[in-house]
């Protein structure tokens, strides 16, 4: 599958830092070791993984991310915060 990513920085830093501020995490602290898709109980129903979820929005991929399932199915248990390394 090929996927190409075109990116305008000034959308994808406003994304950045829109989801920043409503969850008062640093998201580009995520350096993606997978330790949060790893733990996920939720992970085999998503068709994003949590890590990749968090690039997604790295990126600012805004309309991707709201298309897909996995921010619906994701329990809020905090078990992908609790694993991660930089807490986010």
């Amino acid at each position: 599958m090929n996927t190409t990513i075109r990116l305008s920085s000034s959308i994808g830093s406003s994304f950045v830092a829109k989801v920043e501020k409503i969850s008062g995490q640093k998201l580009l602290a995520c350096y993606q070791c997978g330790k949060c898709s790893a733990g996920c109980p939720m992970a085999e129903h998503m068709d994003i993984l949590p890590n990749q979820i968090i690039r997604m929005a790295q990126l600012g991929m805004q309309k991707q991310l709201l298309a897909s399932r996995s921010i619906w199915v994701c329990v809020s248990c905090l078990t992908c915060n609790s694993r991660c390394p930089k807490s986010i």
